[in-house]
């Protein structure tokens, strides 16, 4: 089961990484303008508190997506039906005691946050996105960039706290 504080507190990862990746000295400021083909105007204009709300919303959807990639131990969640208390004797308690515990690493969230999330996930969207909004390839690797760095973050995350031991 998912360790939901883990993942409000992922939902926040995109605003870290996006504050340094989009800082005027990397990729920000009127770098990023000309990247995104924004106007000054465009550029400018603030975030309202309803966007800024829905993108935390967004980002937790996100990081609950990314919880059901990483944590294996869902998926046998999953085969119960999902019957907590099939965990509490018999054969899944066995299963869970002996592998439960398994690829709740690092190492876990970076494989992926980058093969399963950013490789199946972010490039294919954003490079349809990319295709049929015009946008440039520096476009597409600015985005992916930001997306596949933070995915990793939240995949590590949540791989090594995301998961409630049901068992």
């Amino acid at each position: 089961m998912p360790n939901f504080l883990v993942l409000a507190a992922c939902s926040l990862v995109p605003f870290f990484v996006a504050f340094l990746w989009f800082h005027p000295k990397v990729f920000g400021g009127d770098k990023w303008k000309l990247i995104a083909n924004l106007t000054d105007a465009q550029a400018d204009k603030a975030i309202s508190p309803l966007q800024l709300g829905v993108s935390i919303l967004l980002n937790f959807l996100l990081a609950f997506g990314v919880f059901i990639a990483t944590n294996h131990q869902t998926h046998v969640l999953s085969l119960t039906g999902p019957d907590i208390d099939a965990f509490k004797g018999g054969t899944a308690l066995a299963f869970m005691q002996e592998y439960g515990s398994n690829f709740t690493t690092w190492h876990h969230g970076i494989s992926h946050g980058l093969v399963i999330c950013l490789l199946f996930f972010v490039v294919p969207v954003l490079g349809y996105a990319t295709i049929f909004e015009r946008k440039s390839m520096k476009y597409l690797l600015v985005n992916a960039g930001f997306w596949g760095i933070s995915l990793v973050i939240m995949a590590c995350i949540i791989s090594k706290w995301g998961g409630v031991p049901v068992y």
